[in-house]
């Protein structure tokens, strides 16, 4: 009789364990994915924009032409910029989103959004992408400068500025590349509204229709 009490009493010891670990798991999945909202870091980053657009700190950029452009005046041409990180070697996700952008380039001349959005595609790679570099990338990309263009950090200190300041992570490779997550970003007076996905590229340009009002 002890015996088969013993064993009750583990058995309710174990559960009640499990249960615990359970609803901990529970908890720390919800405080770490805003309750549930967020399933990936894309997901988490503009589930916390749609609470709180984010100010983004000044940074200075370069172009193909080699003029100095602080990314706090890029938009002040009242644009609607929708902006990408990559590095002009890149031969993996870089492409895909060089494919969606050329797409949104012909959508914005189609539709006649080239006063109202902008494409920019910002390097963070200072080290190899300097305006030569930027020149081939935009030419390769078939690039229409008043409508796309890309750019350079000019100091190549604020690299890790630019990269906290978007949430952009960047993992060295090897043959002196870098894995990078790629998303497509809306930013008006250096303030960042909204995150989309590659595949969701014709909501994002709705999207910034609309914030251009």
């Amino acid at each position: 009789m002890r015996n088969h009490e013993n064993s009750s009493v583990e058995i309710i010891g174990t559960l009640c364990a499990t249960l615990i670990i359970l609803f901990l798991g529970i908890w720390l999945f919800l405080g770490s994915t805003l309750q549930g909202q967020a399933y990936t870091t894309e997901a988490l980053r503009q589930a916390e924009l749609n609470e709180n657009p984010k100010k983004i700190k000044s940074l200075i950029l370069v172009n193909s032409d080699q003029q100095i452009i602080e990314l706090a005046n890029l938009s002040k041409d009242q644009r609607v910029y929708i902006v990408d990180f990559m590095y002009t070697r890149c031969q993996t996700v870089c492409l895909s989103l060089g494919s969606v952008f050329q797409n949104l380039q012909a959508k914005i001349l189609a539709q006649g959004l080239e006063k109202k959005i902008g494409l920019a595609s910002i390097s963070f790679d200072p080290k190899n992408d300097d305006p030569q570099a930027l020149q081939r990338y935009e030419k390769r990309m078939q690039m229409q400068t008043d409508v796309w263009r890309a750019y350079s950090l000019q100091d190549a200190n604020q690299r890790d500025l630019l990269l906290n300041s978007f949430g952009i992570m960047v993992i060295p490779a090897p043959l002196d590349e870098f894995e990078h997550n790629a998303a497509l970003h809306l930013l008006k007076n250096n303030t960042l509204y909204r995150i989309f996905p590659l595949d969701d590229a014709d909501n994002a340009l709705l999207q910034a229709v609309g914030l251009s009002q």
